[in-house]
């Protein structure tokens, strides 16, 4: 009798394959063939499931933004507000290395969004549901008394990103000038001097 193959299992082995080897060695040094042989399959299996390279990455960073995702949801099922926002923003730095392996990734999509339309199309949805789940603290902050009613949500969650990727770039390409500390001190004074707390 035939054995049967669980598809959907057989795709996850290989995109945690990907991401695995995305983390540890790059992107550059992650092919085909070692997604392969590191998931104990050959690269005929991963071809019949997958187009290629390209789509193994936009798979393996969805992998990825899984695992912030959910941190993000539990930070925020708890909590409201400033306070709410404040943990999503934390968990969003690359502030251990589980979330530096993620931000190497992110960046690794950036690049490849330049020349590749289905890259380009993922960064955009991921930006879209990173200034939603930013807007929400927000408007809670609003409806708590915590900013004032005219606050302008769009334009603030924009600048906020904005200085979220500032600091995180500079945090992977100089960590000893910017430690972890140093990047929560400077988030914490940006939300001071956000909520009127400075001037």
């Amino acid at each position: 009798m035939p054995k049967v193959v669980d598809h959907d299992e057989r795709r996850r082995e290989f995109v945690k394959a990907a991401y695995d080897m995305i983390r540890e060695r790059g992107l550059a040094k992650t092919t085909v063939r070692a997604v392969a042989k590191r998931a104990g399959f050959t690269t005929g299996a991963l071809v019949h499931y997958f187009g290629g390279k390209d789509e193994l990455i936009r798979l393996a960073l969805e992998y990825s933004g899984q695992h912030v995702r959910e941190r993000m949801q539990a930070a925020h099922r708890v909590q409201r507000g400033r306070a709410a926002l404040r943990e999503v923003l934390i968990e969003a730095l690359p502030l251990d290395k589980q979330r530096t392996a993620n931000w190497r990734l992110w960046l690794g999509l950036w690049y490849h969004s330049e020349l590749n339309t289905d890259m380009r199309d993922e960064e955009r949805r991921r930006y879209r549901e990173w200034t939603r789940r930013l807007e929400q603290p927000f408007n809670e902050s609003i409806e708590l008394g915590e900013l004032p009613a005219d606050f302008e949500v769009a334009v603030e969650v924009q600048g906020l990103i904005a200085y979220v990727d500032g600091l995180g770039v500079q945090h992977l390409m100089s960590p000893r000038r910017m430690s972890a500390r140093q990047v929560t001190a400077m988030m914490d004074r940006y939300l001071d001097r956000l909520y009127g707390k400075l001037t």
